[in-house]
């Protein structure tokens, strides 16, 4: 099985301030400041979820790709600048996305014992804690990931910044597992 992007979260920014309150009324978008202090906008395709906050900045959540984020992004800034909130001083800018985690599955295609594994792994980087969480989490180093391994050989890798450093923290776990199952 191929890794599979299944969450990637983005920032960008528009501008250096807007009227949320105001945004949130133009915009139909129900926005409770008391609660969280982004606006949250949903895109339905692709369908990725953005919070806007009053600082111009823009987080982007539930894409599967960059060009999901770019779609949305640009989505938001067309319907911002078309309601008047954002002029030709603020151009939508792909340079200015910046890709802040991925989450990708993966697997190894063959059932694990967990428990076995735990004691296989280095131990400063392994944590199993079955009556907490079912799966065992492993921290690689280069790049920098966080990996769950479940006993069914599924795995869930998270906090590398880019697809090509997802895919090699999913070798370096494939290494890894097999070099000690």
């Amino acid at each position: 099985m191929p890794n599979e992007i299944v969450n990637m979260v983005a920032s960008t920014r528009y501008c250096t301030s807007l009227d949320i309150n105001d945004v949130a009324d133009t915009l139909q978008v129900e926005y409770e400041q008391e609660q969280f202090p982004g606006m949250v906008y949903r895109v339905e395709t692709p369908k990725v979820c953005l919070l806007l906050f009053r600082s111009g900045k823009v987080v982007a959540t539930g894409a599967r790709s960059e060009s999901d984020v770019e779609s949305a992004f640009r989505q938001l800034h067309e319907r911002l600048t078309t309601e008047g909130f954002l002029t030709d001083a603020n151009p939508f800018d792909t340079e200015m996305i910046e890709i802040s985690n991925l989450v990708i599955t993966t697997d190894y295609e063959q059932p694990v014992d967990l428990n076995n594994l735990v004691l296989s792994l280095p131990f400063e980087k392994t944590e199993y804690e079955p009556e907490q969480f079912p799966g065992l989490i492993y921290r690689i180093d280069a790049p920098s990931a966080v990996c769950l391994v479940f006993s069914s050989g599924k795995c869930v890798i998270t906090g590398t910044k880019s697809p090509e450093d997802a895919d090699a923290a999913a070798d370096a776990l494939m290494d890894e597992l097999n070099s000690v199952l």
